[in-house]
């Protein structure tokens, strides 16, 4: 029995798609044990490293970590923090959020770096201590490119982010002129003789500086600690240590978050070489895989939610259905096409940014409300992924089509499958010469059938694609391939 030509070249996306859902399932079995140990008595981990604060998912998994604490009855919780910073409104949330609502004690491990919103979730605990050399602080708000703010802009930005974050230092017993040296560039710091922060430079402090007493109280950290053993024995903590990672559908939520791209790569060229062939195949179910994985894992990464979930699904499938009509039944029309393909950007791009800025509840007692608004720069992150994605695919497309045709054993593939109008012979030796002149009794997109005479023969068209019923001329033969133009 001979493979398809198509078959066989379709078969190249496959294998990318099983080595995901395999490790996928791995890392489910692996890790889905871990759910059955309690906290209960122990003292929780939470390891907070250089991406973990730029991934939605990541924050989801501290929240439903944090709220098993206080459910199970955990002795305490103890960020592990070494990271860059990251979401500013992701992390204002699980400040002012769910580490309000923890009822175990919660300590900030300061091991090598607590930058950004590394240094807020810090005061949002109610002890800090630090690695020996470490550092903490640089917590002022940039835009997701580092784009510069203007004036007013970074003045309101500044404001609210100090206010959320002054109310949270002062609930949990920390000295709030800190952490606003560390959100704002005028703010100056002094402790006795020791400028620590002028108004030129933004309050970053090292282990020795953190640890300073400043009216009586320290500074920042109440030590310099090597281990979180030691953490636990200077707050005398009891229970075993035990460290909380990521299971099951959240292993899956991290990862396709992260290889969005990917995802998009794979379903857009599974997609397109589906329609290059009859019937249903292994492209279209690779595609299918692609895409439903996609949203299942920004679902329940916290991307979507309710309602949301089945408005930006159906645009995808109303994108996907006219992009359907416009290649399927009426190439060329442009505006089915054009509309499909802004439709599938829109339910991509909107589920990739969670571009949404929520406005925080506050302590009470306290006031600035965050600034509430549209930015199209919050999309930076969704529109990236997007436009990899589709380049991505669309080199891949490229290199199906032109290069492994002419390598090993593509060039021994023999078709035997009806397409469309009938059924399609192909050897080695085409019974065509250039110039001879055929009716395309299939739509060649690139590839389909046309009747020269009495014989059916698989052609391509190298430009664009073209219609059933169109009169074709034989431009090129290379090899077994013919090469067909529609005639003038």
């Amino acid at each position: 029995m001979h493979l398809t030509y198509a078959q066989g070249m379709k078969s190249a996306l496959l294998m990318p798609l099983l080595v995901c859902l395999t490790t996928l399932t791995s890392l489910f079995t692996g890790q889905a044990l871990a759910e059955s140990e309690s906290y209960k008595g122990k003292v929780v981990v939470i390891p907070v490293g250089k991406d973990d604060l730029i991934a939605r998912a990541r924050f989801e998994f501290m929240s439903r970590t944090l709220e098993r604490c206080t459910n199970e009855g955990a002795e305490a919780v103890i960020f592990d923090l070494d990271t860059p910073g990251g979401l500013l409104w992701d992390t204002v949330d699980l400040m002012m959020n769910d580490l309000q609502k923890l009822k175990p004690r919660s300590y900030a491990f300061v091991n090598k770096r607590a930058l950004s919103a590394g240094a807020m979730i810090a005061v949002a605990t109610d002890g800090i201590y630090m690695a020996p050399t470490s550092t903490a602080g640089a917590a002022t708000p940039i835009y997701g490119g580092v784009e510069e703010m203007g004036e007013a802009e970074r003045a309101k930005m500044n404001s609210a982010t100090m206010g959320m974050a002054r109310a949270v230092a002062k609930r949990k017993g920390h000295d709030p002129r800190v952490i606003e040296a560390m959100i704002d560039m005028s703010r100056e710091l002094k402790v006795g003789d020791e400028m620590l922060d002028t108004k030129d430079t933004i309050l970053t402090l090292d282990a020795e500086q953190a640890i300073l007493k400043l009216d009586g109280k320290p500074l920042f950290a109440k030590g310099i600690v090597e281990t979180l053993e030691d953490i636990k024995k200077a707050e005398g903590l009891k229970g075993a240590l035990v460290t909380a990672e990521p299971t099951g559908f959240e292993i899956i939520a991290i990862w396709v978050t992260k290889y969005a791209a990917l995802l998009i790569l794979i379903g857009v060229a599974g997609m397109y070489l589906e329609m290059q062939a009859p019937g249903f195949g292994i492209p279209g179910f690779v595609s299918i895989a692609a895409f439903s994985l996609f949203f299942f894992g920004h679902y329940v990464a916290g991307s979507l939610v309710g309602q949301e979930t089945v408005a930006v699904a159906a645009l995808f499938v109303i994108g996907v259905a006219l992009l359907l009509v416009e290649l399927a039944l009426f190439p060329g029309l442009l505006v089915p096409g054009i509309l499909g393909f802004i439709l599938v950007m829109v339910a991509l791009v909107y589920t990739m940014s969670g571009w949404e800025v929520p406005v925080p509840p506050t302590i009470p007692g306290t006031g600035d409300p965050a600034p509430a608004g549209f930015d199209l720069n919050v999309y930076a992150l969704g529109l990236r992924n997007f436009a990899i994605g589709i380049l991505g695919a669309a080199a891949l497309i490229v290199a199906v089509f032109r290069f492994l045709p002419q390598t090993g054993p593509f060039q021994k593939l023999v078709l035997t499958s009806t397409i469309d109008g009938g059924d399609a012979i192909k050897s080695d030796a085409p019974p065509v010469e250039i110039g001879d002149t055929g009716l395309a009794c299939s739509a060649l997109r690139p590839y389909g059938t046309v009747q020269f005479g009495e014989r059916r023969i698989e052609a391509m068209v190298e430009d664009g694609y073209l219609q059933h019923g169109t009169t074709v001329r034989v431009r090129d033969i290379q090899g077994s391939k013919i090469i067909v133009e529609a005639m003038a």
